[in-house]
């Protein structure tokens, strides 16, 4: 079996600085947004920049919980403009949405961008609930999703997710990004932007888990639509033989009708469920199109497992492995509750 992962600061330094430096809708980047907006990622003097080796590391000693917060749109308001706390993240203007996630007037239906900012402070809730020093800091959150929209922009869903969070913290008066832009800078919210599916959102995000922190989590929440729950519980941990017993789904559906509900779980089971019974880990051609569609890139695979396990870096080449290494986990609960 390999060695264990190490943590991010040692990673490669291109793929370190990859998950900063995502170009936005008007050609910089979300660290220039960062540093020249109200959000500055560290402190800068006179130009200069600290570089990497003399950054104290984070400790993430003690973390040994994740929540996922699966991302489905992309909030594209510029987070380096200077009017950027003007754009709302509840207006359906500021996002690019699919058509049936638009507001339906005939119905009434809301446009779903409000259901995903539910989302992702959801997952910001839960790390604000740990925000005291009595209370030990266990959890770190993975906001998941690529960039899924290329011919609109390059920006990444999960980004997007962060910058509207901002967006909303400044609409209530926070100066600075608030406690949003606190847990981002000291590493409590992470970005995931390569996941083009929800079982990439799943897999990914516990290995982006891995390399930050150097092991598995021990307990996962996944934050999603509530009519998605079979598909991560009966399918996706399955397939890539995680504890029953480590997984949960907090789910969070979109305003509708009676109606438009029934449709709605209809089409959850025809195009979500169905496919994925089929092709557990989607490498079929159904499922593996799709993922092409939203601009998945294969190569990238070698640089998500890149240090860690065997079994693991086999699993993102279609081969499921009795030998996983959160499986041991399983193994010692069951063993503890039988003695």
């Amino acid at each position: 079996m390999a060695a264990p992962a190490t943590p991010s600061r040692i990673l490669p330094k291109s793929n370190f600085h990859n998950t900063h430096t995502t170009t936005n809708t008007e050609g910089s980047t979300a660290l220039d947004a960062v540093r020249t907006g109200p959000y500055p990622a560290y402190q800068t003097n006179d130009g200069f920049e600290h570089p990497d080796h003399v950054i104290p590391p984070r400790d993430y000693t003690g973390f040994d919980n994740l929540i996922i917060v699966c991302c489905h749109a992309i909030f594209h308001p510029n987070a380096s403009s200077a009017d950027f706390p003007l754009f709302s993240p509840y207006d359906e203007k500021n996002w690019h949405l699919a058509p049936f996630q638009k507001p339906n007037p005939d119905t009434g239906k809301p446009g779903e961008q409000e259901t995903f900012v539910a989302h992702a402070l959801a997952g910001i809730n839960v790390l604000l609930s740990e925000w005291s020093p009595d209370f030990p800091q266990s959890t770190l959150l993975v906001m998941s999703g690529g960039p899924t929209k290329r011919s609109l922009t390059p920006l990444s869903e999960a980004r997007s997710y962060y910058h509207a969070a901002l967006a909303q913290e400044l609409a209530q008066g926070n100066l600075g990004g608030g406690r949003v832009h606190q847990l981002f800078s000291k590493g409590r919210i992470l970005l995931e932007e390569h996941a083009t599916d929800s079982f990439q959102n799943l897999l990914f995000s516990v290995l982006l888990f891995r390399r930050i922190t150097g092991r598995y989590p021990k307990q996962v929440r996944i934050i999603t639509h509530a009519f998605k729950a079979r598909r991560f519980l009966d399918l996706h941990a399955p397939a890539i033989r995680w504890p029953s017993n480590s997984i949960q789904v907090q789910g969070i559906d979109p305003v509708m009708s009676g109606a438009e509900r029934e449709e709605t779980i209809q089409g959850e089971e025809k195009y979500g469920f169905a496919p994925w019974l089929e092709d557990p880990l989607g490498t079929g051609e159904v499922l593996a199109s799709k993922r092409r569609n939203r601009g998945w890139d294969e190569q990238v695979a070698e640089q998500l497992v890149d240090g860690l396990e065997d079994t693991v870096k086999e699993l993102l080449n279609g081969t499921v492995s009795n030998q996983l290494p959160w499986n041991s986990r399983s193994l010692d609960a069951a063993a503890r509750k039988s003695s």
